[in-house]
């Protein structure tokens, strides 16, 4: 959890200063920073979860040929 921890505060960081280093505002980064993280970690989950869809296909010894072409890369699958 420490290594959470320190991305989020990382990231509140980076928000802080690309706004100019605005006083007050450390609540508001802390939050965007966390929503930051969890959609991140989202897109990996969706990113592996079609990668090992896409390997359990390959590894089938179906009799149905699947051509490379049909099967589309984790970055172009719709998050809906």
């Amino acid at each position: 959890m420490v290594d959470k921890e320190q991305q989020q505060r990382e990231r509140a960081y980076k928000i802080w200063e690309d706004e100019g280093r605005p006083e007050g505002s450390h609540n508001e980064h802390w939050r965007r920073a966390e929503e930051q993280h969890e959609l991140a970690e989202q897109e990996s989950e969706d990113v592996t979860k079609v990668n090992q869809q896409a390997d359990d296909r390959f590894a089938r010894d179906d009799t149905v040929s699947t051509s490379v072409a049909d099967i589309k890369p984790p970055s172009a699958v719709s998050p809906d």
